[in-house]
């Protein structure tokens, strides 16, 4: 079994994508449902955009072909879709359209820091 994570193409600028990989190398969270059978992340990507941030060369055939031809079948939407996204059903869908898998969330919503430069 390959999984892959699908993040908020919103936040690009802003998610490193540490709180998705924490919880996948730690097995919590959304992650707990594996148990001791860990499933490969096979890639960290990021949704088809909506309309403030859809690019010109967006490709979501080419995207989803490659994560087929990796063997990926289950895709996690992060949390930041869930906070951010007005299309999660869609996303889901979508996915879902593909013949994949879809697990909703990835981690557990911290609190916001302050990081100051």
């Amino acid at each position: 079994m390959k999984i892959a994570i699908m993040a908020c193409r919103k936040l690009i600028g802003k998610c490193s994508g540490s709180g998705c990989f924490d919880a996948y190398n730690e097995s919590k969270d959304a992650f707990e449902v594996y148990n001791d059978d860990k499933p490969v992340l096979s890639s960290f990507f990021y949704c088809s955009g909506c309309k403030t941030t859809l690019g010109e060369s967006e490709n979501w055939e080419h995207k989803m072909a490659q994560l087929k031809r990796k063997g990926v079948d289950t895709i996690h939407i992060s949390l930041c879709i869930k906070v951010e996204c007005d299309n999660y059903s869609k996303h889901e869908k979508i996915l879902k359209n593909y013949g994949f898998n879809v697990v909703h969330g990835t981690h557990k919503q911290k609190e916001k820091s302050k990081i100051r430069l």
